[in-house]
């Protein structure tokens, strides 16, 4: 196993999957009980990502290249030399790295400068594994889900700082709001959605350093046989208001509700009362 230090030199070689075998074993046998590293991989990892979707690589027209390189080199009272910078910039390797970098830089600065609305897309085809394609019991498809979500398979189409800009997100492509519960101490919200024989559904996740919270929520129009069900007695809970509690196979604590529009099955690896805490303040529904 690796310590922090080696786990840093290899991040970069981790996020682009060019580490050898046995560096990739220390390094994540490294982060499973490292928060803070792993912390680091997944921020370097979802800021690469947000580069390879926006970045774009142009040709520098030749005046202004050399004009900007004799001014630089001018300013620092160093001699230019035209021929051998006109063949760095114009390579082919020298050009994307250069890019990268730039950007690199550039979202470093956005992070610390604007945290609060700090938005990484990943790419388009990224979508939680188990998504829904016939009847299948609720509880159970967001038991499974949550297990995507530990194992690193659940790859959020946005992910944010602000649990707002999440909501917004969700709002704009499923079609309907979902209050979500702010967690102040969450160091990242993701959001995606995806269709259940064509409606819409929603996956949420909060990650607190070993902690998670993946919210499942769907249109209640579409709880019954044809598409997604629930225990009669968890009906009955949430018909009245109030939260209907249960553990999954794994131990992780499931808690359900539902408006007269849409139901949410939250499930979480920490205390019950810890996940009331989160989401009492946004449910509007009786413990």
């Amino acid at each position: 196993m690796v310590d922090c230090r080696e786990s840093r030199e290899l991040m970069s070689g981790a996020v682009d999957n060019q580490l050898l075998k046995n560096e990739s074993q220390g390094f994540y046998e490294h982060i499973e009980i490292c928060g803070s590293c792993k912390d680091e991989f997944d921020l370097e990892r979802l800021t690469k990502a947000y580069i390879r979707r926006k970045i774009t690589l142009v040709d520098v027209p030749y005046d202004l290249e050399q004009a900007i390189m004799a001014q630089l080199f001018a300013e620092g009272g160093l001699e230019f030399n035209p021929g051998f910078f006109t063949q760095l910039f114009s390579s082919s390797i020298f050009q994307p790295m250069m890019a990268v970098a730039v950007v690199l830089v550039l979202a470093v600065v956005l992070f610390f400068a604007n945290k609060p609305n700090l938005i990484i897309p990943t790419f388009p085809g990224e979508q939680l594994a188990a998504v829904v394609t016939s009847q299948q019991d609720g509880l159970s498809l967001a038991e499974n889900n949550f297990q995507d979500v530990l194992s690193g398979k659940f790859k959020p189409q946005v992910t944010a700082i602000a649990t707002a800009d999440v909501a917004s997100f969700l709002r704009q492509n499923a079609g309907y709001s979902i209050p979500l519960p702010a967690v102040p101490s969450a160091d990242w919200v993701g959001g995606s959605v995806s269709s259940q024989n064509g409606n819409k559904v929603t996956h949420v996740v909060y990650k607190m350093g070993e902690e998670y919270i993946y919210i499942y929520s769907f249109p209640r129009q579409i709880m019954n046989a044809k598409n997604i069900s629930l225990p009669q007695n968890c009906i009955d809970t949430i018909t009245k208001s109030e939260w209907y509690w249960t553990e999954d196979s794994d131990g992780d604590i499931q808690a359900v509700w539902s408006t007269d529009d849409y139901v949410c099955i939250a499930t979480a690896n920490l205390e019950k009362k810890n996940l009331v805490a989160y989401l009492k303040t946004e449910t509007g529904v009786k413990q």
